[in-house]
């Protein structure tokens, strides 16, 4: 009787160490298998960056006027028909015809300004780092659309929210 329980001890120690060592290898086969799942399955992450890579965040924006390079011409002949009138007022004789030589050439020029003043047209530069981490700057017309830390994306070569 003594002689069975010890080998009745030693069996179940085997089976028990047995048991052990097979849990313990499928333990670690499950573990070493897991980066080859963890590759197989798709990167949503890396996708969604792919994907984004026209993303981006608004960082500035300068709004300035830009005037027409030139002007029809109709500001100037105005303003000097206007500005020879009112030298033509002034003095008499010679000064007077200088008087009306220089508010001619004066108010040419005043009336070109003029117009090209009211021709202006606004535009914004806005400052926009890349989710690749570049900077780009877009030239738009009108009034400045995104606001500084905006998100945006390009599509086909404008800013879009």
């Amino acid at each position: 009787m003594f002689v069975t329980t010890i080998r009745g001890n030693t069996m179940q120690r085997t089976t028990t160490r047995l048991i052990t060592r097979t849990v313990l290898a499928a333990a670690l086969a499950a573990a070493s298998a897991t980066p080859f799942a963890v590759q197989a399955a798709p990167d949503h992450h890396a996708r969604a960056e792919a994907e984004c890579r026209n993303c981006g965040t608004v960082v500035s924006n300068h709004t300035y006027k830009r005037e027409p390079e030139s002007a029809s011409g109709v500001g100037g002949v105005g303003g000097a028909v206007v500005g020879g009138l009112l030298g033509n007022q002034v003095g008499s004789g010679r000064g007077r015809t200088l008087a009306t030589v220089a508010g001619a050439v004066g108010g040419a020029y005043a009336g070109n300004r003029i117009e090209r003043n009211m021709k202006a047209e606004t535009y914004t530069d806005v400052r926009v780092k890349m989710a690749t981490g570049s900077y780009r700057t877009f030239t738009e017309k009108g009034a400045p659309r995104f606001h500084n830390g905006e998100h945006v994306r390009v599509l086909d070569g404008r800013l879009v929210r």
